[in-house]
């Protein structure tokens, strides 16, 4: 009877609190108290930033809302009437840069062309459409902004998001990896008294976000940092919580928009899959090097055949390498290229939308995000423009095939401005639809077609090369420098007093190692602007790529005077200084760079080497051993750290991590001069024959490698192979025709096997290269005394020993004085 009682207190007690719960709720809701806490973010948290809209008054004395002119970096100028009148019907279109109508702008976007239509075929209201897209932004930033423009009496917003839900470095709470607990989490972020505690607990303790990632006001984009997308890795983890959150943003998007009584229409996002390559390719971690070296072959193979238009005989091929790594997502786009050219259209469609699920810098949005726009929109009574639908129905009547591409695109995400118009047309098609625009008489087809005529024939070669300089300016930023150098060649013909063409110009020729052509336009970017930190840094990358070492630190410290907080001028200067053979000055530097980056691998690698060359044993090894901590199979870290055990001649430390870094490398070129290390790791312990395979390793991936040839001759001569070394001694001088010591060795081999007159030739042009050499005189000399050129043989025998080579006994060599 106890048990019963006490159970029912318990119960009755929750059914209290539950109570309690429903009674604060509906008194919140009724007083409207926490309705802009109530859309927060259980996935991430924001630092304070400033609403989008300020209170600007006009010559004409009219209030108008405006675009905050800082914002102007992400968004476009806009403004719309403060006191809002009853015919008007106004309009906000939110999403990334593709709303933002990059590469142009909000004139020709599809923001811009319905703002045109709608007030042609109703000119009795006044349509307002305000264009609130942001270059970089994603969903989450897509909803914080939607709060606040929910306060200006909207009556319909216009949603295109997708494309950029990968852009932002963050982790997730652990918690909302559990489908479970995610859904508590996500319903307690629906009810106003926990957003309301939870805003109070912060600013009681401000330190209390929980887990999340603190983001900030503005977008930093990863590619933004200097390890664009290559900083990229794959994780499918994360992609499955970043989907998780995208969707959740979605009910966030759909609720703001009902609690202010607007309307809301989603575009589904569209992309490029027929004309653009994966951003980053990754093998998968079971993948061996000999499958690797395999697959490369393939996709060599497959590639030339494509450009030989053989796409038969490519098909095949690729499919070879696609079997290989079913993960390596550039295979899957050349073998859609190949099935596409051959006809197959069905099938290559679907290694194209497969080349961009695997994209491991997912900069599209993946079938993961467009289907739940799909699936949201339906479940909420949402209308929708499919845009992919849209485009594929017409490639299908127009191409023969389902697949956009460069028709549609003027990049991987960015629709040239007819798409723009389509979309525009299709969301006016809707509002008529659903009677929010009722046509007027003279509106049809031939009217809109006017508009759009008029508005193209109002955009000047400026208007067009701007579009071209932003269009390399994204192609760029994310990795494509190869595909960024024609729209900014083009910008350049036009835009002849833009810094900014130039300096995007010589950024991507840069990348390209195309040093003088560089050079010749970031000198020309310092004239019209020398206040550019970015050009100068960018100069004293090409000067150092040029081999101009001290130009190059001239041009770097000149970034840092006007920029001195500027990571990635600190970090080169540190390996030119380095390389002027300055490490106690490039140390400061690096240590710099690292305060700004202090996760990055690179930069602590870079100071173990240059700790390394000042003797700092200790903390040359902390520096290695910290960057792998970050990576630990960071190959070029790994060698560095046996490179350090090896110079203190701990062989036994050192070579099982060298071949840790031969492993985590495969058959990339950095394993040549790995390989090449252990050649002399093993020369050292005396193991000749080992150290002769591992020459030949790194000669196997890197045939330039003139070091390797020539200490591969000297191993082969010393066990008996004369034939062999005189082949590789020659190999040296081919791949490096002033290697002055693979001559030396040359003439020595020759001297050795009888081929005097060889051997004379071949050391005398040792000297002419090297003329500070003691050995290559004393050689020489030793050689033409053999002759009987007495003359000529003391002068080089009087100069080796000025150099400090002792002269044997007997050889004619005037009295040193």
């Amino acid at each position: 009877m106890k048990l019963l009682q006490r159970t029912g207190l318990i119960v009755f007690g929750l059914l209290l609190a539950a109570a309690g719960l429903l009674l604060l709720e509906a008194t919140l809701r009724v007083l409207r108290v926490g309705e802009d806490a109530l859309y927060g973010d259980p996935f991430v948290a924001f630092a304070t930033g400033r609403d989008l809209f300020e209170h600007k008054r006009l010559a004409s004395g009219e209030t108008v809302y405006a675009t905050a002119p800082e914002k102007t970096a992400y968004f476009n100028y806009q403004e719309f009437a403060a006191a809002k009148t009853d015919d008007t019907y106004r309009i906000f279109t939110l999403g990334g840069s593709t709303t933002a109508g990059r590469p142009y702008d909000d004139r020709v976007s599809f923001s811009g062309f319905l703002r045109l239509y709608l007030n042609a075929m109703e000119p009795s209201r006044r349509w307002e459409v305000v264009n609130g897209g942001a270059i970089s932004y994603a969903s989450y930033r897509v909803v914080r902004l939607m709060k606040e423009l929910a306060r200006y009496s909207p009556d319909l917003f216009i949603i295109y998001t997708g494309h950029n839900e990968f852009l932002e470095e963050r982790a997730y709470p652990p918690a909302l990896s559990r489908p479970a607990l995610r859904s508590t989490w996500i319903w307690l972020n629906g009810l106003r008294s926990y957003n309301l505690g939870r805003r109070l607990w912060q600013r009681v303790r401000p330190a209390a976000t929980g887990r999340r990632t603190v983001l900030e006001g503005e977008v930093a984009a990863r590619p933004d940092d200097w390890t664009g997308v290559a900083g990229y890795r794959r994780d499918d983890e994360l992609r499955r919580e970043v989907i998780a959150h995208f969707d959740h943003n979605l009910e966030r998007m759909i609720s703001i928009a009902r609690a202010s009584g607007a309307g809301l229409i989603f575009v589904v996002p569209a992309s490029n899959l027929k004309d653009f390559s994966p951003f980053k390719s990754e093998h998968d971690a079971a993948i061996q090097p000999g499958q690797i070296e395999e697959l490369d072959r393939l996709l060599s193979q497959g590639r030339t055949l494509l450009s030989r238009g053989d796409s038969t005989a490519a098909v095949p091929l690729l499919e070879r390498a696609v079997a290989i790594d079913p993960a390596y997502a550039d295979a899957h786009f050349r073998l859609g290229q190949a099935r596409l050219a051959s006809g197959d259209a069905d099938l290559a469609r679907e290694s194209f939308v497969r080349a961009r699920e695997l994209d491991v810098a997912p900069l599209r949005a993946l079938t993961g995000i467009t289907r739940r726009v799909r699936e949201k929109a339906e479940g909420a009574g949402v209308p929708v423009v499919d845009l992919p639908d849209l485009l594929q129905r017409d490639s299908s009547a127009r191409h023969g095939h389902r697949i956009p591409g460069d028709e549609y695109f003027l990049d991987h995400v960015h629709p040239d401005i007819p798409i723009h118009s389509r979309i525009a047309e299709r969301i006016a098609q809707l509002l008529t639809a659903r009677g929010v625009v009722a046509p007027d008489m003279s509106w049809n087809e031939a009217e809109r077609r006017r508009i759009y005529d008029a508005t193209l024939a109002d955009v000047d070669d400026r208007y067009y090369a701007r579009r071209d300089l932003n269009l390399g300016k994204v192609l760029g930023w994310a990795g494509k420098t190869a595909e960024a150098e024609a729209p900014l060649r083009r910008a350049a013909g036009v835009l002849d007093d833009e810094p900014e063409v130039f300096l995007n110009l010589g950024i991507v020729l840069q990348k390209q190692r195309q040093w003088a052509e560089a050079a010749r336009h970031l000198e020309r970017a310092i004239a019209l602007q020398p206040g550019s930190a970015a050009a100068f840094f960018n100069l004293g990358v090409v000067y150092a790529g040029l081999g101009k070492l001290g130009d190059a630190a001239d041009s770097l410290r000149q970034a840092l005077v006007l920029e001195p907080d500027y990571p990635e001028a600190h970090y080169n200067l540190g390996i030119v200084l380095d390389g002027l053979g300055r490490p106690a000055e490039a140390r400061p530097a690096l240590e710099a760079a690292l305060r700004s980056h202090p996760d990055s691998p690179e930069i602590h690698r870079q100071l173990g080497l240059v700790h390394r060359a000042l003797a700092d044993w200790p903390r040359s090894l902390a520096a290695f051993e910290r960057a792998l901590e970050i990576e630990p199979r960071h190959p070029a870290a790994l060698a560095g750290l046996a490179g350090t055990y090896a110079r203190q001649e701990q062989w036994d430390q050192a070579e099982p991590i060298l071949r840790q870094a031969i492993e985590a490398a495969g058959d990339g070129p950095e394993s040549a001069r790995m390989h090449f290390d252990l050649g002399i790791l093993l020369s050292r312990t005396d193991r000749k024959l080992e150290a002769i395979v591992a020459y030949r390793n790194a000669l196997a991936v890197d045939p330039g490698l003139a070091e390797a040839s020539n200490n591969l001759g000297i191993l082969l001569s010393a066990t008996g192979d004369l034939d062999g070394a005189s082949r590789a001694f020659v190999q040296a001088i081919d791949s490096d025709a002033e290697y002055a010591e693979a001559y030396f060795n040359l003439g020595v081999l020759y001297d050795r096997v009888g081929l005097p007159g060889e051997a004379l030739q071949a050391i005398t042009r040792a000297v002419e290269l090297e003329d500070g050499n003691g050995r290559f005189h004393l050689a020489l000399g030793m050689l033409l005394t053999a002759r009987g050129q007495t003359e000529r043989a003391g002068h080089h025998l009087e100069v080796a020993r000025r150099l400090g080579e002792e002269v044997p006994p007997g050889l004619s060599a005037p009295p040193a004085r």
